[in-house]
């Protein structure tokens, strides 16, 4: 994250004021794919939730 370093810091004094136990904060490693990457999760979940979970549905095994 090209912006790190501007925003790291007031994030930590605004969530010091809020947050019982302080998270980890920490910049990102993947750069400029981080958005890409962070897209395509709810996209994944959103195909599975249409089309895997009715397909897992019908072929449980029947309950006894």
């Amino acid at each position: 994250m090209a912006t790190a370093d501007v925003v790291l810091d007031p994030l930590r004094r605004e969530l010091t004021e809020h947050c019982l136990r302080m998270p980890e904060l920490r910049a990102s490693t993947l750069g400029d794919e981080s958005v890409v990457l962070g897209a395509v999760r709810p996209a994944l979940d959103e195909v599975d939730s249409r089309l895997l979970s009715d397909w897992l549905a019908a072929t449980a095994a029947p309950r006894r």
